[in-house]
């Protein structure tokens, strides 16, 4: 039982981690419409990249939570 705390801990950790990048990408989505640079698309892709694979590791961490 403590063991599903712990879990439900993680992803609640991992989800507002996940809104955070939302939040950022949005932010970076729209200052890409003035700075074009490389830069800025190499920063957006990579939070993009990082958001999804958080998207991932929570559905696992749900999945495993609904396992036990």
């Amino acid at each position: 039982m403590v063991k599903q705390k712990k879990k439900s801990k993680a992803v609640k950790k991992l989800e507002d981690h996940h809104k955070y990048l939302d939040r950022k990408v949005k932010e970076l989505s729209e200052e890409r419409k003035y700075d074009r640079s490389s830069e800025s698309k190499t920063l957006l892709m990579r939070l993009k990249k990082t958001k999804l694979a958080l998207k991932d590791a929570i559905a696992k961490a749900k999945q495993t939570l609904t396992d036990f």
